[in-house]
């Protein structure tokens, strides 16, 4: 019967639903009205002699067993049947066996690590609680309040990731971090990658000391965006002196220093540097003749110079190794390459406001012209900042460099037959910058664990030949190509294992599996134990630019692969995943990580050294954040998995792989100035504290002694820091600014510094400068301006 109410003047009226069942009888016996047996077939219709018309009904919805047709006749129907028998038998041995580790657990006194920090007050789980009691009594996550997730508490304090059936594989933490070394060593490991309240994914260093904890503790901090105002700073050091605001083209074109100081900071780049980027030398040098004519009669010439181009120069001169800067200091008006890096941003700021300002409708000038300029400055600005601890902002840059890249459609390759015509030139620095920028992009978020911009899909540039004009080799596009492809599986291992849902260890492993598939193909040149000597047919200059790029290649592919694996041992919020899985990742950390030590202080001792077989080079200023976070990441790694792992064979070897990366962390301290020693001392800082808490079970080894030179820091006072400063959040910031934590007011000597090429003996400022016979250099037939033509020139 329909019911029906009124409300307002609307009228609701109630179907009769009716109420679906599946049948019981056969089609037959439902027809006769006859009460079927239910068998298949059923006995009625075996005694009509209509057995073979003997069948049920195909609805979508299966009443629970037994009230249900034959499994033989549903399948005959189409219905989807499974023999749930083992499936049920299997659930029962689970239940089984965790009722056991439940009633073990109640019988084990309690033991320390078994103990919770929470700011002042320590949280004791009784020996006779039992999972629920432990979770609802210390604010742990929502994961073990589910009573689906319920573990042990040896597993509550091991691991998320791991199956409810324990393995002795696995060792749980004797002495976890507590909440207060937790939270002053990860924030100091933040300060090498971003500021705090950016997001950092997983894989990373944060990920790594969060394992040593009791898991209850926060991992990331985020950006507090609800308050208009924020707590009063006192004022900081400035990046630069340079004012960023306020300041014209023709102001910052004032700030270029004489022609010398230009062309001993150009040199030296192209002499050090410039292997990575590929930067055409002898258009860049025409470039700049042109540049000092114009300057020199800009009155009666009616031009001025291109804001992308003065981006580039300011680049390439705040990239200049350090020794070049080291021989100009005692010329006047020379200013540090933290000025002229400002000096680009500067200009990139310029280049940002022509596009509000010049007429879009003018056919004669374009806001757009020389973007090609300023996307291949913007990747030597985002390795600049990433050298000093900037990753996140180079990484924010980079995209920035992208989306201009592609406003100007070089996301298309130049020989696109759309294209109108194009100059030799314009192709070959389109190719450089788009791939320069790709490689930033897939670098960049691959170490922060962010989304990458570019996707296979989504450009058609062809990778450069490998061959020049005349038949010869060209090197720079040699190795770029190389290391494209690498990009490639670090943008696939993004997509698959770094994304926002968090695959199965199966996926890690088959990643893993592509990685190695990748280093067997690779080229002999740039294979990790090739041995230089066999490569006869280079000369000394190209063996040391293929030494160069055989190290950035085989420092992508280690942490590549190095990042899977701890990312796979350090997941929360998962599926749980076999015990044996966990410790097979965790052993490849362990492996790879002292792979990468060895390797890093190889590459940094041989700058120290004289080298003669280009086995190992050191590649300049490029080793402070390719080597040196890597470095940096595989210590903490090594420590925070052999803390996990019952197998101890190696721990002599690991110690030692410890000892000689604080030694390189030292060394850098001590020879770097600046910025670029900032990670080398927030390292030493961090692996000093972990180490030292002697957390590893019968472990009590004690740390080689360093400080043997009274200018270096006391790192032990950092060990009695968590006990006598009860503020964490204070605690964390001393450490990581403090003077008296941080290296920057040592003096630095200047016989530590490693002895590095001249660059100020210049015979000829444009055409006659004497460069090795590498094959490197691409199609260029830009016209030398002659040195008579520059010499009246003078200073600026």
């Amino acid at each position: 019967m329909d019911t029906s109410s009124s409300d307002g003047g609307k009228v609701a009226t109630k179907e009769k639903k009716t109420r679906r069942r599946l049948r019981l009888s056969c089609v037959e016996c439902t027809k006769r009205r006859q009460k079927c047996d239910r068998k298949h077939p059923c006995s009625l219709c075996v005694t009509r002699g209509v057995a073979h018309l003997c069948r049920w009904e195909s609805v979508p919805v299966a009443r629970p067993a037994p009230a249900r047709p034959p499994a033989s006749a549903m399948k005959e129907a189409g219905m989807i049947v499974e023999d749930q028998s083992q499936t049920i038998e299997e659930l029962k041995r689970k239940i089984a066996t965790l009722e056991s580790e439940l009633e073990k657990s109640k019988e084990q006194p309690s033991s320390p690590h078994l103990s919770l920090t929470s700011g002042d007050r320590t949280l004791s789980t009784p020996p006779s609680s039992d999972a629920t009691d432990v979770s609802a009594s210390s604010n742990f996550s929502p994961l073990l309040s589910d009573s689906s997730h319920r573990l042990s508490p040896v597993d509550q304090f091991h691991d998320y990731t791991l199956l409810s059936s324990r393995t002795p594989e696995i060792a749980p933490l004797n002495f976890p971090l507590d909440e207060a070394t937790y939270e002053a060593s990860s924030s100091i490991a933040y300060l090498s990658l971003a500021h705090h309240g950016e997001f950092v994914g997983r894989g990373s260093l944060i990920c790594a000391l969060h394992s040593l904890t009791s898991r209850k503790l926060p991992r990331f901090l985020y950006a507090k965006s609800t308050d208009v105002m924020s707590e009063y700073r006192e004022p900081c050091e400035r990046f630069s002196s340079i004012p960023f605001a306020g300041t014209s083209l023709e102001g910052l074109v004032t700030l270029l220093p004489s022609m010398m100081v230009v062309e001993t900071l150009t040199s030296a780049y192209f002499a050090e540097t410039n292997w990575r980027y590929g930067i055409p030398e002898d258009w860049f040098r025409g470039a700049r003749s042109q540049m000092w004519m114009n300057l020199h009669h800009r009155p009666s010439s009616g031009s001025q110079v291109n804001t992308n181009w003065l981006m580039l120069l300011f680049a390439v001169m705040a990239s200049a190794p350090q020794s070049a800067y080291e021989e100009l200091k005692q010329y006047p008006g020379v200013r540090s390459s933290d000025d002229y890096f400002m000096c680009a941003m500067i200009a990139r700021r310029l280049v940002e406001d022509e596009y509000l300002s010049v007429p879009s409708a003018s056919l004669m000038v374009s806001a757009a012209d020389g973007t090609v300029l300023g996307c291949l400055a913007t990747s030597l600005l985002c390795d600049y900042l990433a050298e000093r601890g900037r990753v996140s902002e180079a990484w924010k840059l980079a995209g920035n460099g992208i989306r201009s890249a592609e406003a100007v459609g070089m996301h298309r390759d130049p020989e696109w037959k759309l294209w109108q015509m194009m100059s030799a030139d314009e192709k070959l620095l389109r190719r450089r910058a788009w791939w320069s920028l790709l490689i930033a992009d897939k670098i960049y978020s691959y170490v922060l664990g962010r989304p990458q911009i570019l996707r296979r899909n989504l450009y058609d540039v062809d990778l450069p030949s490998v061959h020049n004009l005349d038949g010869s080799r060209n090197l720079i596009n040699f190795g770029q190509n190389v290391l494209v492809s690498l990009m490639d599986l670090l943008s696939d291992a993004i997509e698959k294992c770094f994304n926002t849902y968090f695959p199965n260890c199966d996926a890690f492993f088959e990643m893993d599996r592509k990685f190695l598939e990748w280093e067997e193909r690779l080229p002999a040149e740039y294979q990790l134990h090739s041995d230089p000597r066999a490569l006869q047919e280079y000369n000394s200059a190209e063996l040391k630019l293929l030494s160069r790029q055989r190290y950035l290649i085989q420092t992508w592919y280690m942490t590549g692969r190095f990042r899977i694996h701890i990312t796979s041992t350090t997941g929360l919020g998962r599926d749980p995943q076999s015990a044996a899985d966990i410790r097979r990742s965790m052993e490849k950390v362990v492996d790879i990580s002292m792979q990468i030590i060895r390797f890093q202080t190889a590459v940094y001792e041989s700058s120290t050294r004289p080298n003669d077989d280009y086995a190992h080079h050191y590649p300049g200023s490029c080793w402070l954040f390719q080597g040196c976070f890597s470095l940096f990441e595989a210590s903490v790694a090594l420590l925070t998995s052999l803390a996990q792992l019952r197998r101890r064979e190696n721990a002599d070897e690991a110690n030692a792989a410890i000892d000689s990366a604080l030694r390189t962390f030292n060394a850098v301290g001590r020879r770097e100035a600046g910025k670029t020693r900032d990670t080398a001392v927030r390292a030493t800082e961090v692996i000093m504290m972990i180490r030292n808490l002697q957390w590893t079970e019968g472990d009590n080894r004690q740390l080689p002694k360093i400080k043997d030179d009274p200018e270096v820091i006391d790192f032990s006072l950092l060990i009695n820091m968590n006990k006598t400063i009860g503020d964490t959040s204070s605690m964390a910031g001393l450490m990581a600014s403090g003077p008296q934590f941080m290296m920057h007011s040592m003096p630095t000597r200047s016989n530590e510094h490693a002895q590095l090429p001249k660059f100020a003996q210049i015979d000829d400022l444009v055409s006659g400068f004497n460069r090795d016979n590498v094959r490197m250099s691409g199609h260029m037939g830009y016209t030398q301006v002659g040195i008579g033509s520059l010499t009246r020139l003078g200073h600026l």
